[in-house]
């Protein structure tokens, strides 16, 4: 076989893999995928920026290895009777809570996605006095039955 024929196969070998590869990269969906996993992020800040456990209810898995680590919290929060009970604290420790992920980075391995930023936290405690911060915040997402649930919230305030 002459050299010119051996590269003309090997090429038209490489076109068709990149071909296949190309194919099967999953481009559109993985926009899709990541602008439904901002969206479910937005949805976490607004839940918890209205101090509305009814919506946080929606957005996180109700199951037993659920993990949330507040800025305040000693130890991981573990369960969805916990962490919801964590927010309901959270939530009567505000009058006042806003809470926006600038710039948020998306990662998605399979049906699992995570969500790192920093957050800017403003609010009002019960007591009148003022919170202002930055934290680092990293959410976690699973995909179960078409839907993108909240399985990990981590925040720690990013010192002065």
């Amino acid at each position: 076989m002459s050299n010119k024929l051996i590269r003309t196969i090997a090429a038209t070998l490489g076109f068709i893999v990149l071909a296949i590869l190309d194919a099967a990269a999953p481009r559109a969906e993985t926009g899709a995928e990541s602008a439904a996993i901002a969206a479910a992020n937005h949805v976490f800040d607004r839940a918890l920026s209205a101090r509305d456990i009814a919506a946080m209810d929606t957005i996180w898995a109700h199951e037993p290895d659920v993990i949330a680590v507040h800025p305040a919290s000693k130890a991981p929060i573990v369960g969805w009777a916990a962490v919801r009970k964590s927010w309901e604290a959270t939530f009567d420790r505000f009058a006042d809570i806003s809470v926006s992920m600038q710039d948020p980075q998306i990662r998605i391995k399979g049906n699992v996605a995570w969500v790192v930023g920093l957050e800017e936290v403003r609010g009002k405690l019960k007591n009148g006095e003022t919170a202002v911060f930055t934290a680092l915040t990293t959410n976690m997402f699973e995909n179960t039955g078409g839907r993108w649930l909240m399985v990990v919230h981590t925040t720690s305030r990013v010192p002065q």
